[in-house]
């Protein structure tokens, strides 16, 4: 096949050809579309390499003499390119969407903490109802094989059985509760009337669109309250269906960490979605591979962080706001934190205690052996960030403020030792006693679960509103983003009022920061049925594409 210099020498076929993968022939700027998979991503790299244009290459190197593309040509240069010379960021010219489903909420943990380079979505809590059951009837969450094969299966299949029978339960009598705290008679939503907008309630509305989007608008506002409550009861084994775009570094480093985990969920997962992923982009995964070293680390430092915590008591403040001490400190508190039950001011302190030579030795064990750069170090590494939060918040609210991927993010194992939030509207609804029972249900299996098999899989013996220890590290730029976000009425009323609490001690150790963050809402984190007034809004917006709002209910 004959080579060309430039574009116009290219035969009015080949133009044709070309034309169907390139949305612009002769401009400067262009989009690719309808090359298979990981050719797009050779043509890409050749530009680092190649004197012509991308389309000129596409035509000269990629297509064959029939103006079709060559998948084989695309997969020897990125073997060549990724795998021969090591040139990591070709990795990330290339990606795919894939689904994940019927994993659980702690598994959707660990594929959610790879931040770079992935875009994860997660089936909601908040709007989805987890209150039905498969077609051979057991409710939605995970038989761990770390749990089943031990005597304790049946009391763990027993106890989460009655987790989702109670919140199924709640949800039903929560909505009751937030229907009458809020009545239809009392529900507005954005209609245009004389060309303006203007609130209308339910003797206001004029056909039967109107009287629809109000309907489902002030439905969702109210299950949506009701879900947001009874969520706390769902156990952390809970099923989920996650969607993720990634590219194929961010593939490849996701699962290393799969394979690497101590959950057996986590390296089965590992073996279907690589097995999946190289059906499409078999070149971009082939350096994944577990690290062995990690589970030795992550164990070494849990008797470290056991020997220096004999004696103290966890400090449970909700907000710390930490100061920047030496970074040695911070760096070897932050690879102590998430084995430990201590917080993150706690595990500082001691680390000051500690001789140079101990230091030096914790260090170690933390870094471990790295025979090439590619084995990198830790999140341990990335402390010194002018804001460093040591947060004490439920399971379920951690999960909200883990989307924030633009920050350091480190937390404990889950575990019930710091406690169960329990919502005073299961009391108003008489679900208080039940709810107990159930609490204690969960802390003396994973008491049990934990000496069985570790802490590790004992983590699926939580519920939702069992609190967690976690940090955030982040810049300023960062956290205006997220306070302003998470403060906003639509959120969950638990991490409303954490967020609230993060911008006063920000503000009350540097008063500038005031004028950084002029978008925190204020309003009452307490209020159950904040988002009223955005549901409102939004069928209104609905009403006026003429979009159905039911979809969504």
């Amino acid at each position: 096949m004959p080579r060309y210099d430039d574009l116009r020498d290219l035969p009015a076929e080949l133009r044709t050809s070309l034309a169907a993968f390139v949305s612009d022939l002769d401009g400067d700027t262009f989009v690719l579309s309808g090359l298979p998979p990981e050719l797009s991503g050779g043509v890409l790299a050749r530009y680092s390499r190649a004197k012509s244009g991308l389309r000129l290459t596409l035509a000269n190197e990629f297509l064959d003499a029939r103006g079709k593309p060559s998948a084989e040509r695309g997969s020897a240069l990125m073997d060549r390119v990724l795998n021969a010379f090591g040139d990591d960021s070709v990795g990330e010219l290339e990606g795919m969407h894939a689904g994940l489903e019927d994993l659980s909420q702690l598994c959707a943990k660990l594929i959610e903490d790879r931040r770079i380079g992935g875009s994860p979505i997660e089936q909601s809590t908040r709007y989805v109802v987890y209150d039905r059951r498969d077609e051979t009837g057991r409710w939605r969450y995970l038989r761990p094989e770390e749990i089943m094969t031990t005597t304790l299966g049946p009391r763990y299949l027993a106890l989460c059985d009655r987790a989702f029978a109670l919140y199924t339960e709640a949800v039903g009598l929560l909505g009751e509760l937030f229907r009458s705290r809020l009545p239809a008679s009392a529900f507005t939503i954005v209609g245009t009337r004389n060309g303006q907008e203007v609130r209308l309630g339910q003797n206001e509305l004029s056909g039967d669109d109107e009287r629809k989007a109000f309907r489902t608008a002030h439905a969702f506002t109210v299950r949506c309250a009701a879900l947001d409550v009874a969520r706390g009861l769902l156990p952390a084994s809970t099923l989920t269906q996650l969607g993720l775009f990634g590219n194929g570094r961010y593939f490849t480093h996701l699962l290393s960490a799969l394979k690497s985990s101590p959950l057996s969920e986590a390296n089965t997962r590992a073996a279907s979605l690589e097995r999946e992923l190289g059906k499409v982009l078999p070149t971009f995964i082939k350096r994944n591979a577990a690290d062995p070293q990690l589970s030795r680390r992550d164990t070494a430092l849990r008797e470290q962080a056991e020997a220096l915590a004999v004696g103290l008591v966890p400090e449970t403040t909700p907000v710390t706001l930490l100061p920047s001490d030496a970074l040695e400190h911070d760096i070897l508190a932050a690879a102590l934190y998430p084995e430990s039950r201590l917080s993150l001011r706690q595990l500082r302190e001691l680390v000051a205690t500690l001789p140079a030579e101990t230091r030096e030795s914790l260090l170690g064990i933390y870094l471990g052996q790295r025979p090439s750069r590619r084995r990198r170090s830790g999140r341990a590494l990335e402390a010194g960030y002018p804001l460093t939060f040591d947060l004490l918040a439920t399971f379920a609210e951690y999960r909200d403020l883990q989307r924030h991927r633009v920050l350091t993010q480190q937390r404990q194992h889950l575990s019930p030792e710091l406690g169960f939030s329990l919502p005073p509207d299961l009391g108003e609804v008489g679900l208080e006693s039940k709810t107990s029972e159930l609490v204690a249900g969960f802390e003396d299996l994973h008491a049990d679960v934990r000496r069985a098999v570790g802490p590790e899989a004992a983590q699926y013996v939580t519920l939702f509103n069992h609190r967690l220890r976690f940090l955030l590290g982040m810049n300023l730029r960062e956290f205006q983003h997220l306070a302003e976000l998470r403060t906003q009425p639509a959120g969950h009323h638990g991490y409303r009022a954490l967020v609230q609490d993060m911008v006063r001690a920000v503000v009350a150790r540097y008063p500038f920061a005031a004028a950084c963050l002029e978008h925190v809402d204020w309003s009452d984190p307490g209020e159950r049925i904040a988002r009223q007034r955005e549901q409102g809004r939004l069928a209104g917006r609905l009403l006026e594409r003429g979009l159905d709002p039911s979809l969504d209910l």
